[in-house]
């Protein structure tokens, strides 16, 4: 059985983990991603408009996270957060530990996107 996931897939997709040459912010918490740390840079074209977006390698680890539990685990960029946290709730049953490891994921990334 494949997987469906019930949004448009972009026309271009192209993700690198660079090394920030200057301080950017991470889409998805907010916080800081300092200049020498590594992150996720996604460059994507939806709808005919295109977008770059850089993600924190903590929110990568909690969507990777999600990822690995569940396999057709369907999220959106500028949205991680919920989209994972709602995916754990919908399989806790099936795969234990996955809400506790997605909240101590997300808890790590508010904590940090505090200071």
């Amino acid at each position: 059985m494949g997987c469906y996931c019930d949004y448009d897939m972009p026309s271009v997709y192209v993700q690198t983990t660079p090394r920030a040459r200057k301080e950017h912010r991470c889409a998805e918490c907010g916080s800081k991603i300092e200049a020498g740390q590594q992150y996720e840079r996604t460059f994507g074209v939806w709808d005919g408009s295109a977008d770059q977006i850089k993600t924190c390698l903590q929110c990568v680890e909690m969507r990777d996270f999600v990822k690995a539990h569940v396999p057709c685990f369907c999220w959106e960029h500028h949205n991680l957060h919920e989209c994972c946290i709602e995916t754990a709730r919908e399989y806790s049953r099936e795969a234990p530990g996955l809400l506790f490891g997605t909240y101590r994921r997300s808890i790590r990334r508010v904590t940090r996107a505090a200071a």
